[in-house]
């Protein structure tokens, strides 16, 4: 079984019936809804897309609009433990497949909407769609995410499920270069890098709200890398982050911060590092809420009402 939270943004949380219809519209099955006008919870099963079930509320409840109400999906934990019993072996990728759904409600989503005549000069002109994440106090510097096929709805999404490694450079304009291995790790985990230049599994240990490297090998530049989807279902984990300076041996710690930039840029790729502004870019603050729209109309950046 699953369930979505919708919570009052602009507007109080629909009513049980609407919910309801919603759901059976979108060929869930509702089991039970309970809450208030603050925020209520749709207990459901099958399989449920969750833009289109916005969508639909949108449709069916009078005045709604995006901003209407904030949700938060979280997929039965079965489902993934099921569904994980069937694979021999799973890479990275896969594995975070299966487990966002467990970690579904801590998916945060952007969705970036383009005006029709601002999109046709986009494209002619080769702008790519590019997300950046931001880690730390530091400047947001790599390319998370570089999309050429966007179209005028877009929704970009990730989970907190992350990748440590290292990296010799650091060098703007050049795609990162992973130079050690990958692990997984999570919040409040460790991983250590041996005087071999091997990192270890990850470990619980370190900030609850970070995740630490702990260096005995020398100079090297941390990086991260970190789950995404884009708007056509891709599933992706790339780098978000390397360490503009080389740190020596002892320990760093790595906060993930639940903000995003957003720009369009010609001639840039995914992975791309970089140090300097981004023009016409528009910073999308998440640590409070789990999704936002945007909307890029006459070359400029606007929240849509």
């Amino acid at each position: 079984m699953h369930f979505v939270r919708v919570e009052k943004n602009d507007n109080s949380a629909p009513t049980e019936a609407q919910l309801t219809e919603a759901m059976n519209d979108c060929g869930g099955t509702v089991v039970s809804v309970e809450g208030n006008n603050s925020a209520r919870t749709v207990h459901f099963t099958g399989d449920v897309n969750h833009t289109e079930y916005e969508n639909k509320l949108q449709e069916i409840v009078p005045n709604a609009r995006r901003t209407s109400w904030n949700f938060v999906w979280a997929d039965g934990l079965g489902t993934a433990v099921a569904k994980a019993a069937q694979q021999d072996v799973l890479d990275f990728v896969q594995t975070a497949q299966l487990l966002s759904v467990a970690a579904a409600a801590s998916e945060k989503s952007v969705r970036i909407e383009v005006a029709a005549d601002d999109l046709e000069k986009l494209k002619q002109a080769k702008y790519r769609l590019c997300f950046a994440k931001k880690v730390g106090d530091s400047a947001y510097n790599v390319v998370w995410q570089a999309y050429d096929k966007y179209l005028a709805s877009n929704t970009f999404s990730w989970t907190p499920q992350y990748e440590l490694f290292g990296s010799n450079t650091f060098e703007e304009n050049v795609q990162v270069f992973v130079s050690t291995n990958k692990v997984r790790i999570g919040l409040g985990e460790t991983a250590e890098l041996n005087p071999s230049g091997n990192l270890g599994p990850a470990y619980t240990g370190g900030p609850a709200t970070a995740f630490t490297m702990v260096n005995d090998y020398g100079s090297i530049h941390p990086g991260v890398n970190q789950i995404s989807t884009s708007s056509m279902g891709t599933t992706q984990s790339t780098p978000i982050y390397v360490a503009e300076n080389a740190i020596v041996e002892g320990s760093t710690v790595l906060t993930p911060v639940e903000k995003v930039l957003v720009w369009f840029q010609q001639d840039i790729q995914t992975s791309t590092m970089f140090s300097s502004a981004r023009s016409k870019s528009i910073e999308v603050d998440l640590t409070q809420k789990n999704s936002a729209v945007q909307l890029y109309s006459n070359g400029a950046w606007s929240t849509p009402a």
